[in-house]
């Protein structure tokens, strides 16, 4: 019998499918249109990783290797594409010659504001009739869940 906790998780893996559902892409195709070109999600996803991270510090490739989860081989290869989309600089750090500083281009600046944007405006209209506590309550939990997450990230099996 499937009841508290147990009927809860299946809820909540039910609701994080059609959430992924809502925020992403269902291929690897570009998506989204950028001055006349379109933009690959994994681009995006590096461009929104540099962005958070420069609010700190110069960006590395470690750095977007750690914000996406991934190896850092496959995000020398992701900022690889960013670069070649003009969205991103890939220069050596002057104090550390072996370190890459990513930076974004005033295209990038524009591709990151666009996006949060359009991601924001789909979160007002999803939430539109909840009150201001409701998202402030769901935003904590979202955020304390991703937070509990990102531990897991690294090690668990992709599976289905």
């Amino acid at each position: 019998m499937i009841g508290g906790r147990d009927d809860s998780l299946l809820r909540l893996d039910a609701a994080l499918l059609t959430l992924r559902r809502l925020t992403s892409a269902p291929t690897a195709r570009p998506v989204l249109d950028h001055d006349g070109s379109q933009v690959e999600v994994s681009t995006m996803l590096v461009v929104d990783a540099v962005a958070r991270c420069a609010q700190e510090r110069a960006c590395s490739i470690q750095d977007v290797a750690q914000a996406l989860t991934v190896a850092h081989s496959t995000a020398s290869r992701l900022v690889d594409r960013a670069v070649r989309a003009g969205v991103l600089t890939r220069d050596r750090d002057a104090e550390q010659r072996r370190r890459t500083v990513l930076r974004l281009t005033g295209t990038g600046r524009q591709l990151q504001t666009r996006a949060t944007s359009f991601r924001t405006g789909l979160l007002a209209a999803v939430t539109a009739s909840w009150s201001t506590t409701d998202v402030a309550a769901l935003t904590e939990l979202v955020e304390r869940f991703a937070d509990d997450a990102r531990p897991h990230l690294s090690t668990t099996e992709r599976n289905p």
